[in-house]
C-alpha cells in the first residue's frame, strides 16, 4: 500500500468517525493503542463544551421552575421538549463541519438531559398519567431507541451515554410493569438488589465490548460504576445475620476474587480498587456477624487485619506489575 492509499484510507476513517485526529498524532508519536485504551484525557475544550451545555440546561430549568404556573402548556411543551429538539438539531447541524464536531457534542448533551424532562412534560399535558409503569416503558423506549438510532448518523460518544442511561431506565419500568407494586417491603428490596445486580453487570458487559472501538472513552466510567453496582448488590444479597442469604454469602468472595484477577485480564485499575475494597468489607462484615461477642471477636479482629494488610499489599503488587507503567 502506498503513501496515497494509506492518506485515503485514514481520512475515510476520520470521516466515519472511526479514528480522531488525536489517534492517529498519538500513532504517530508512537504511543500504543493498548495505553490509549486504558488512559483517555478530555481536553480543556471539550471540558468547557460540557461545563457549558451543563449550565445551559440549568438555565432553562430555572427559567421552567420558576415561570411553570405562568405558562401555558404549549409554552411548557416548547421549553422542554422543544428546547431538547432544537439543541439536537443543532448538534446534528454543527457535526457536519470537522472543526465544529467537539461543540456539537455539548449540543447533545443538553438534547440528552432535557429529552426525558419534555417527553414527560408532553404526556403529562396531553392528560396522561406519567407514573404509570406502561407509560414510562414508552418513554423510555422512544429515547432509547432514538439516541442509539442517531450512533448511525452521528458517531458520538455522548449520544451512546444516553442511550445507556436511558436503556437502564427502560430495564427498571419494565421490571417495575412485570413484577407490579403489589409486593412486600422485604420482596422489593430484593427485586433492587437483583436488578442491580444485572445492571452492573450489563455495564461491565457494554464497557469491555467497547473497549477496541471509537467509543472506548465510555469503558473505564462503566467499568468503574458497573462493577461497583455489582458487588454492591450482590454483597446487599448476602444479608446480614441472623436472615442472611447462605448462597451469596458463599459465592460473594468467589465473585471479588474473580474481579481482582480479571483486572489485569482487562486492565482495568477499577476491577483491583473496587474488588479490594469490597473484599476488605467482605471480611470485617464476617467478623462482625459471627465473632461479634465473647473472647473470639478480638482474635477475629486481629485475623481480620492482617487479611487486610494481605489484600492491600496484593494490591499493590498488582497495580505496580501491571498498572503503574500505563497510566
Amino acid at each position: 500500500m502506498d503513501k496515497q492509499q494509506v492518506l485515503s484510507e485514514l481520512k475515510q476513517l476520520a470521516a466515519s468517525g472511526q479514528i480522531s485526529r488525536e489517534e492517529i498524532m498519538a500513532a504517530i508519536a508512537g504511543q500504543g493503542a493498548e495505553s490509549d485504551v486504558v488512559k483517555h484525557n478530555l481536553s480543556l475544550s471539550e471540558i468547557l463544551y460540557y461545563i457549558g451545555g451543563g449550565i445551559v440546561f440549568l438555565g432553562i430549568c430555572v427559567l421552567a421552575y420558576q415561570n411553570w404556573d405562568n405558562f401555558s402548556s404549549v409554552v411548557r411543551v416548547l421549553l422542554t421538549l422543544g428546547s431538547g429538539i432544537a439543541a439536537f438539531v443543532v448538534g446534528g447541524l454543527l457535526y457536519r463541519y470537522e472543526n465544529l464536531k467537539k461543540i456539537s457534542q455539548a449540543f447533545f448533551l443538553i438534547a440528552g438531559c432535557l429529552a426525558p424532562l419534555g417527553v414527560n412534560v408532553a404526556f403529562k399535558e396531553a392528560g396522561m398519567d406519567i407514573s404509570a409503569d406502561s407509560l414510562q416503558v414508552l418513554i423510555y423506549l422512544i429515547l432509547t431507541g432514538v439516541f442509539f438510532g442517531s450512533l448511525w448518523f452521528f458517531r458520538q460518544t455522548i449520544l451512546l451515554f444516553f442511550g445507556i442511561i436511558f436503556a437502564t431506565g427502560l430495564f427498571h419500568f419494565l421490571v417495575n410493569m412485570v413484577v407490579g407494586q403489589n409486593l412486600l417491603s422485604t420482596d422489593t428490596g430484593k427485586i433492587w438488589e437483583y436488578r442491580f445486580l444485572v445492571e452492573g453487570f450489563s455495564w461491565v458487559l457494554i464497557g469491555y465490548y467497547l473497549k477496541p472501538t471509537s467509543f472506548k472513552a465510555l469503558t473505564g466510567t462503566l467499568f468503574g460504576f458497573g462493577i461497583l453496582t455489582f458487588l454492591g448488590s450482590a454483597m446487599a444479597l448476602g444479608g446480614w445475620s441472623p436472615e442472611q442469604n447462605a448462597f451469596w454469602e458463599l459465592i460473594f468472595p468467589l465473585l471479588v476474587f474473580g474481579v481482582i484477577f480479571l483486572s489485569v485480564y482487562v486492565k482495568s485499575k477499577s476491577f483491583l480498587v473496587f474488588g479490594s475494597l469490597f473484599l476488605i468489607g467482605y471480611i470485617l462484615k464476617l467478623t462482625a456477624e459471627y465473632f461479634s461477642s465473647g473472647l473470639g471477636w478480638p482474635l477475629a479482629l486481629v485475623l481480620a487485619g492482617l487479611a487486610i494488610m494481605g489484600v492491600g499489599y496484593y494490591a499493590v503488587k498488582l497495580n505496580k506489575k501491571y498498572f503503574a507503567a500505563k497510566v
